[in-house]
């Protein structure tokens, strides 16, 4: 499957180009390649790749994406656990070293009302949220969010 898009500003005109495949296994691989606008350097256009497959009842993906000048470099993995969703990633960018693992989970249906909750915790500490609604009567509805986060400092 192959895609495109051009787009003509009076700076220039910019385009991308992809392409997308599925592959034995239940493997998909993307690539597209982008010029910013009035660049024409193949050089200095956005490259992204990605793999993503179906592991041990979840889903795995590496990405890669940069031009000459500066690179990044993610890999996930995200699966269902117990009625929620839980996830891992790790990436590089600018030389920076990133993290990621979460659980989401969905409180619809449990309780009187739509609600959930996302925990997790990153390079830049710990974080939760919480959120609910529900229906009060005659069109009128409530809605609860609360959410924190608790930085890890250099100290």
């Amino acid at each position: 499957e192959l895609d495109a898009k051009v787009r003509a500003t009076n700076a220039g005109v910019t385009g991308r180009l992809g392409a997308r495949r599925e592959l034995p296994g239940g493997v998909e691989a993307s690539y597209s390649v982008e010029n910013p606008v009035g660049v024409y350097d193949l050089a200095s256009s956005t490259h992204r790749g990605r793999l993503s497959a179906a592991v041990a009842g979840g889903e795995a993906v590496l990405q890669v994406e940069g031009d000459a000048s500066s690179q990044a470099y993610e890999g996930s993995y995200a699966r269902d656990v117990q009625g929620g969703r839980a996830g891992v990633r790790l990436s590089r960018k600018d030389g920076a070293l990133g993290y990621n693992v979460s659980y989401a989970r969905d409180f619809d249906g449990v309780l009187d009302g739509d609600a959930g909750v996302h925990v997790g915790i990153d390079e830049d500490g710990v974080y939760g949220k919480v959120t609910a609604s529900r229906e009060v009567g005659q069109g009128l509805g409530a809605d609860y969010e609360a959410a924190v986060r608790f930085e890890t400092g250099e100290d």
